[in-house]
């Protein structure tokens, strides 16, 4: 891995967890919080936490996310909590995505599977 910090492309990475379905949730859940904001006056809150793990001897990691939110109400509140997890791969630099950026050659130039030096012996 290379040391120099490439950076995830956010927006790319949320939608990527859980297929799509957190960015569904967090979405939900900004907008629940921000209308009960609005009607009660009353503070609310979306938290949004990452925790990773690496998978056995590879370049991927498990990602645990988990969003929990309050909304206000006239009474007080109410609150949700979800904890999902995805693998994603670890690029050069750092860069998290769902698929490995670099797969590698499969083919040759002409059209043939490429072999690696280790399977022809």
């Amino acid at each position: 891995m290379s040391n120099q910090n490439r950076g995830t492309d956010l927006p790319e990475f949320i939608h990527d967890l859980d297929a799509g379905v957190f960015a569904e949730k967090v979405a939900r859940a900004l907008g629940d919080v921000a209308a009960g904001v609005v009607d009660q006056n009353k503070a609310g809150e979306v938290t949004l936490k990452f925790t990773m793990g690496k998978v056995g001897n590879t370049p991927r990691v498990q990602i645990k996310h988990k969003l929990s939110y309050k909304v206000p109400e006239m009474n007080g509140s109410y609150s949700q909590e979800n904890t999902t997890e995805s693998v994603m791969h670890v690029n050069p630099g750092g860069r998290i995505t769902q698929f490995p950026e670099n797969q590698g050659q499969f083919f040759t130039k002409k059209g043939e599977i490429e072999t690696h030096q280790d399977e022809k012996e």
